[in-house]
Order: C-alpha cells, then sequence, then structure tokens
C-alpha cells in the first residue's frame, strides 16, 4: 500500500474568508460614498420641476399667453427677463382676475417671463440679493437652453419661471412660452 499524504487545508478557509470580506467591505463602501450624495441632490432638487410645478407653470404660460401686452414681450426681450406677478400688467379685466385667482389658489409668490435662453437671467440673478436664496439656487440649477439657437424671442420663444409655496415649502417650475 502506498502512504497517501493528507494535506492541511485549514488555514485555506481563513483566508479565503478575510478576501471575500475585503471585497464585499470594499464594495459596501463604494456604494456608500457614491449612493449617498445622490440622495443629498435628490432631497435638495426635489423641489424643482414637480410635475404640479410643471402643470402651474403651464396654467402661468396660459393666463401670459392669453393676457399680456405685446409690450410686456418687447420689455423682456430687452432685459432677459421681467416680473408679471402684477396682475395689473394684464390688458383685460379677465386676465386681470383670472391672474389674481390663479395666484390665489396656487399660493403663487412669483411669475416671471425670461427669454428662452436662461443666460442672462442666470448672470443676474447669481450675487443678486434681492432674490432669495433658493430661488438663486434653482436658477443655476436651470440648463441654459442656449443650444437651441432657433427659439429666440425674435421667434416668439420665451419661458415662465413660477415660484410658489406647498407645505410651507418654496417650489418652483418652469415651461417653455411660444407667442406666435
Amino acid at each position: 500500500m502506498k502512504d497517501k499524504k493528507v494535506l492541511n487545508k485549514r488555514g485555506f478557509m481563513l483566508v479565503e474568508t478575510l478576501i471575500v470580506g475585503v471585497f464585499v467591505m470594499g464594495i459596501f463602501s463604494l456604494l456608500y460614498t457614491n449612493f449617498f450624495p445622490l440622495i443629498g441632490e435628490y432631497e435638495r432638487y426635489k423641489t424643482y420641476d414637480t410635475v404640479e410645478s410643471t402643470y402651474i407653470a403651464h396654467w402661468a404660460r396660459m393666463i401670459a399667453l392669453k393676457g399680456l401686452p405685446d409690450s410686456i414681450y418687447t420689455t423682456t426681450r430687452g432685459n432677459g427677463y421681467l416680473d408679471i406677478s402684477d396682475c395689473n400688467l394684464y390688458t383685460t379685466s379677465t386676465g386681470q382676475s383670472d391672474c389674481a385667482a390663479f395666484k390665489v389658489m396656487n399660493n403663487i409668490s412669483r411669475i416671471y417671463l425670461t427669454t428662452y435662453s436662461t443666460v442672462n437671467f442666470k448672470n443676474f440673478i447669481k450675487d443678486n440679493s434681492a432674490f432669495s436664496r433658493s430661488f438663486r439656487e434653482y436658477i443655476s440649477y436651470l440648463p441654459t437652453y442656449s443650444k437651441n439657437t432657433s427659439k429666440t424671442p425674435s421667434t416668439g420663444y420665451y419661458r415662465v419661471i413660477v415660484e410658489y409655496v406647498s407645505n410651507d415649502t418654496y417650489k418652483y417650475g418652469n415651461i417653455e412660452v411660444h407667442k406666435g
């Protein structure tokens, strides 16, 4: 009979467990460092451009298209933006009453009409302390929309930005306006 040599495999299991443990801990640390900042970004931006705010911005657009005179759009083209929250800017009594009812019903604090490209508005808002910090953060969050060169004020494209209060939190929405 031949003598069989028995290998001692007790140390191999310990090394294997350590390697798998280090590997699993590495994956968890990667997930932790990459996932939690995303949750923070979500918490920060969850009041921006929600379905509710887009719907409110849609109705602000409809009221602006129906009731604002052409001179308002010309002023917006020159300044880059205009605060159209004042219901007296609307030319018809129906437009004024629609504006007032809309603001009360949705707790609207501000409505802005801007050019389609928000580059000028962003530059104006960036360090202007007349605007709230949360509004300045929202404007910096928005894309510039500057790559679409066919949508300019001269072709009738603008943007409505709405600030409103819901559940004691300021929320924001924006939508494209085509004055054709």
